[in-house]
């Protein structure tokens, strides 16, 4: 599914996602013509102006889900081990805490099942949900939902995620 025809059929939802979608083709500027990366970059630096861009990560998010077959691999994954916070993945042995700057370490196992496209899929994870996050020392480190996101022994996939990545990622199992 290409972004165009997600934001047409995102448009007729009655949610944030609808709205923003809504939001997108009413703005005559949108390059709807252009690359994937380009119209993402403008609905990234248009939402960023207006001071918080949460509604767009959330948009990206649901339209990573429709063609990111990774990130359904580890959505599927945490949903079928009833991981409902970061404790329960920290219990179970999927997530484990490591330096600050990095939060916890996930592992997602893969198997055989992995899909061809997951150097493409990893490095659009590795982009998501942008934040900033205090750490101890009273500095800030740069956060995504997938930092340094790899492939680990035995297939797996691996990345560091802050606590408030690992609950943005929760909040996306449906």
């Amino acid at each position: 599914m290409t972004l165009n025809e997600f934001i047409a059929e995102s448009s007729s939802l009655d949610n944030s996602t609808g709205n923003f979608a809504k939001k997108i083709l009413d703005d005559e500027r949108f390059p709807a013509e252009q690359s994937e990366r380009q119209m993402l970059d403008y609905l990234d630096f248009e939402t960023r102006k207006e001071g918080v861009n949460r509604t767009f990560q959330r948009f990206l998010a649901e339209f990573r889900k429709k063609n990111n077959k990774t990130l359904k691999i580890v959505l599927n994954f945490l949903k079928e081990n009833n991981i409902q916070s970061l404790n329960d993945a920290t219990e179970k042995g999927i997530a484990m805490g490591y330096v600050e700057a990095c939060g916890y370490i996930v592992t997602i196992p893969l198997g055989n099942d992995y899909p061809p496209s997951i150097s493409k899929d990893m490095d659009q994870l590795g982009e998501m949900n942008m934040q900033w996050v205090d750490i101890s020392n009273g500095e800030q480190v740069q956060s995504f939902l997938f930092d340094g996101p790899n492939l680990g022994d035995g297939i797996t996939l691996r990345f560091c995620c802050q606590e408030i990545q690992f609950n943005f990622l929760l909040s996306l199992i449906d």
